[in-house]
């Protein structure tokens, strides 16, 4: 996998910024195997290739909150920032039976630091992808929220006044709201928690 990033569409109209990263497993020896590996890869991979490589059309628009090919470019557009990858990943309850499976991830480093996500994966033509995040059992919000603050107030084409209002519309959204949003992956959803703090004008 490819970090799975949870992309700050909130500034899509402010700035691009893009946070987050997870993956997915799979079940007997050779796929487990085959599984872990997808999962390793993807974590360190700066290559755009890999968003169709490693990732379905499915998973690339759920983490990038868009759909069809702009889903797609931006990924690319995307690959080789790895200023939010994780330094590790523990992969565990991996399963599969035939062409699918699943596992939990446990994420080191990253906006998604002490999280656990559980991701589907798929077989497409022998190669094990990602195939979408199902569920995210134990969530750091705190954390990311945290982290959110840190990456608005570093870019410098962000107003202090709007980073300031997007992370606290974000931490008053709670942790179900925001854990909702990133399964769904709806970008408009995202966009309307911070509807109030684009700047006028």
């Amino acid at each position: 996998m490819r970090r799975v990033r949870l992309p700050l569409i909130l500034v899509a109209s402010i700035s691009t910024a893009a946070l987050l990263a997870a993956c997915g497993g799979g079940g007997g020896n050779d796929d487990n195997a085959q599984i872990t590996d997808l999962i390793q890869t993807s974590v360190k991979s700066t290559d755009p290739a890999d968003c169709t490589k490693l990732q379905t059309q499915q998973f690339v628009e759920q983490t990038e909150l868009q759909s069809g090919q702009a889903a797609i470019q931006q990924c690319q557009k995307d690959a080789s920032d790895t200023s939010d990858n994780p330094d590790s990943v523990d992969v565990t309850n991996v399963t599969s039976s035939g062409e699918t499976g699943s596992a939990d991830v446990t994420f080191h480093g990253g906006s998604f630091d002490g999280s656990t996500l559980t991701v589907a994966v798929s077989k497409d033509g022998g190669q094990w992808k990602l195939d979408k995040i199902t569920d995210i059992p134990n969530f750091n919000f705190p954390g990311m929220v945290q982290a959110l603050s840190a990456k608005l107030n570093s870019d410098s084409t962000i107003p202090p006044q709007v980073a300031s209002c997007i992370t606290q519309a974000f931490d008053n959204a709670g942790a179900d709201q925001v854990k909702s949003i990133i399964l769904s992956g709806s970008g408009d959803q995202l966009t309307a928690l911070f509807s109030t703090c684009a700047p006028s004008g």
